[in-house]
């Protein structure tokens, strides 16, 4: 019984680890460390996350578009500020034409790599 219970925990343990570590990289391969001036077509863009201090190094909006790329960028910029505000109208237009309430799960890839691109290359 008592060697049950040890494999049990440290199976248990090893799955906290592995589970610890991933968690830690998908934070670190999903953060922004500079911010960058690119601007893309606001219909371009599918969603955001805020980046903040102190868990992150810099203050910095993340923008996903529609291909999947991620743009880091100043919250404080105009044009952050307006493209942030025109996805938070494209949200609630999508809520508000549902009359069921629907809730999902996005998974973040491990490895994902942020660039600096031009709108162009977008």
């Amino acid at each position: 019984m008592k060697s049950l219970l040890c494999c049990f925990t440290a199976v248990l343990l090893l799955w906290l680890l592995v589970f610890s570590i991933a968690s830690q990289e998908t934070i670190i391969s999903t953060s922004c460390l500079t911010t960058t001036d690119t601007k893309v077509l606001q219909r371009l863009l599918h969603s955001y996350t805020i980046q903040r201090k102190p868990l992150f190094s810099v203050k910095a909006v993340r923008f996903r578009t529609i291909k999947g790329t991620t743009i880091c960028s100043d919250p404080s910029s105009p044009w952050a500020i307006k493209s942030m505000k025109y996805l938070d109208g494209k949200m609630k237009s999508r809520k508000g034409s549902n009359t069921t309430a629907r809730h999902s799960i996005t998974m973040v890839p491990v490895h994902l790599t942020t660039t600096n691109m031009t709108s162009a290359q977008i």
